[in-house]
């Protein structure tokens, strides 16, 4: 059941790329440059790394970026934390988990760095946690990301 639960948040957070008008990619420089949805997907990838063009496009609304595909994501997420509620609050006090690492990749962390994400959970556990409701959760996640 896990396993089916994550597949379908990963598409529908996958989904959200494709809605937004840009492939897996995501927006920036690279997404103008290589519009097809194929092969090419790995060359915006490295355009928008190696530029650094996509956290401006992303902060200043240029390049592609824009608030499309991210109602869809705000959506995912929200879904995987009210279906695993209990599970991730179990994860996130101790640090770590399949749950946890889950989250932090819809919130866009990187395997490399999900432990940022990991730790910013366990020492806000209890205002995270504290009020037994996943509605809460989400909006004091999304209040501590957002600080970051």
């Amino acid at each position: 059941m896990k396993k089916i639960l994550m597949t379908a948040v990963l598409l529908a957070s996958a989904g959200a790329a494709f809605a937004a008008d840009y492939g897996s990619a995501g927006c920036g420089l690279g997404s103008l440059v290589f519009k097809e949805n194929d092969g090419t997907q790995i060359l915006a990838a490295t355009t928008n790394g190696t530029l650094g063009n996509q956290t401006f496009g992303i902060t200043f609304g240029t390049s592609n970026c824009n608030a499309k595909g991210m109602i869809k994501v705000s959506m995912a997420r929200e879904s995987f934390i009210e279906a695993n509620y209990k599970d991730l609050s179990r994860d996130a006090a101790k640090g770590s988990g399949e749950y946890v690492t889950s989250l932090a990749s819809l919130y866009g962390y990187t395997p490399d760095n999900s432990w940022k994400f990991a730790q910013l959970l366990q020492k806000n556990h209890a205002a995270i946690f504290a009020a037994n409701d996943a509605r809460t959760a989400v909006n004091e996640i999304n209040r501590l990301v957002s600080t970051i």
